[in-house]
């Protein structure tokens, strides 16, 4: 082509081309990178015959029932007392994976919890309420002694085909406070020493005695502004190599016309 077989031209489409190899790349990437993605997968912004449940009045008869359930599964899952008899209240997909046999030796999906039986089976906070499935979160303080802090679960129950609810879901949240100790362990603790004040030293003996500053008072040393340099200048090579490069491409373009006009 005879825009190629030109110098001139060749030094004027440079910078455009240049220009064009690196953006295009990069709004190929924005592009596809900011896309919702394919309404089929679960990622995307909607879900082929998915709706969401409609919320429901948690009554009190559902609410008594809960709660006996609730309670019961804290004494044998949870608190580990007697858990076979957790088996037969926990749902389908709690125990899928595990035979009763398992469950009942202790191996079962729910984290041990030596709980109290202050406010047992009782919930603070309702999640959600549907038809079938309850979500709620229950706090739960330890046995005196234990060693353990007062904790929050998030629970899910689901009502079965035959009307009864069941635990569908258990996992502790958060621990408040600090941990229970017996009250032996309290008295072991050994009372606080008087300490008897020390005097100052006179102003004139200590005058020329400067003790160091304790670690946690010594300033910290501040980074040095040095490394703002490498930044900025990054920056400053995004704008000024752009224009560096037209300037370079004008002043090249005047010479060689000012040599053909002499010629």
């Amino acid at each position: 082509m005879w825009i190629l077989s030109s110098p001139r031209w060749r030094r004027r489409l440079f910078p455009p081309l240049v220009l064009v190899a690196i953006g295009v790349p990069l709004v190929f990437l924005g592009i596809h990178l900011s896309s919702p993605g394919d309404p089929g997968n679960a990622n995307g912004p909607e879900v082929p015959g998915y709706a969401n449940p409609k919320s429901v009045r948690f009554t009190p008869a559902n609410q008594r029932a809960v709660h006996k359930v609730l309670r019961e599964f804290i004494q044998t899952a949870v608190d580990r007392q007697d858990v076979g008899r957790s088996w037969d209240i926990a749902a389908p997909s709690m125990r899928a994976g595990f035979t009763h046999k398992q469950w009942n030796r202790g191996e079962l999906p729910v984290v041990p919890y030596p709980a109290a039986n202050r406010g047992l089976g009782r919930w603070s906070f309702v999640q959600y309420t549907y038809a079938k499935t309850v979500g709620l979160e229950v706090y739960l303080f330890p046995k005196p002694g234990s060693g353990w802090s007062a904790m929050t679960a998030d629970v899910e129950l689901v009502k079965g085909h035959d009307g009864n609810w069941r635990v569908d879901y258990w996992m502790p949240r958060r621990f408040h406070g600090p941990p229970s100790v017996a009250a032996t362990a309290k008295a072991k603790v050994a009372p606080k020493k008087h300490v008897r004040p020390v005097k100052a030293a006179p102003q004139h003996k200590a005058a020329g005695k400067r003790r160091a500053a304790p670690p946690d008072l010594v300033a910290t040393p501040k980074p040095s502004r040095v490394w703002w340099i490498v930044p900025i200048a990054l920056l400053a090579l995004i704008v000024v190599a752009p224009v560096g490069i037209g300037i370079g491409v004008w002043y090249r373009n005047r010479r060689a016309a000012r040599q053909y006009v002499r010629t």
